[in-house]
C-alpha cells in the first residue's frame, strides 16, 4: 500500500495566512482603522513564510512513519535528540526581554537590565541543557 503523506504543518500555515488576508481586507473596509489592519495583515507573511517552508521541505523529505495510519510505534524508532524537561531559564528569558523593551522606550539603564537577564536565561538554559543532556 502506498502511503500518502497528509502534510498538515503546511496546510495549516498557509490556511492561516490566508484566513489572515481575508480577515484583513474585511477588517480594513469595515472599520478603516489603520493599526489593527497593519496587525492583522503583518501576520500574513509570518505565517506564508513558515507555511512555505514546510511545504518545500515536506516534498523534499519522504513519507514519515506518523503519516502512515497503520504505522505501528516500532516504525518511528530512532533518536530525535535531546528535549529538556521543565525550567525557569525560558522564563527568565522572556522575563528579560519584557524589560529589554520596556528600557528600549524608558531609558537604557532598563534595557541594560533586560539584556543582562536575556544573557543569563540563555546561558542558564544551556548549561542546564548540557548538564542533564
Amino acid at each position: 500500500m502506498k502511503v500518502r503523506p497528509f502534510r498538515v504543518e503546511w496546510r495549516l500555515f498557509l490556511g492561516a495566512a490566508a484566513f489572515f488576508t481575508v480577515t484583513a481586507t474585511v477588517y480594513w473596509f469595515v472599520s478603516n482603522e489603520h493599526a489593527g489592519t497593519a496587525m492583522l495583515a503583518a501576520s500574513v507573511p509570518a505565517f506564508a513564510f513558515i507555511g512555505l517552508w514546510l511545504a518545500f521541505q515536506s516534498r523534499k523529505a519522504g513519507p514519515r512513519p506518523e503519516d502512515d495510519g497503520d504505522a505501528a510505534h516500532v516504525d518511528a524508532v530512532e533518536d530525535l535528540g535531546y528535549f529538556p524537561s521543565s525550567s525557569a531559564w525560558p522564563f527568565v528569558l522572556s522575563a528579560g526581554a519584557v524589560v529589554l523593551a520596556n528600557g528600549l522606550v524608558f531609558g537604557p539603564p532598563i534595557a541594560v537590565i533586560g539584556l543582562i537577564l536575556m544573557v543569563a536565561g540563555v546561558f542558564g538554559y544551556a548549561r542546564e541543557s548540557d548538564q542533564k543532556a
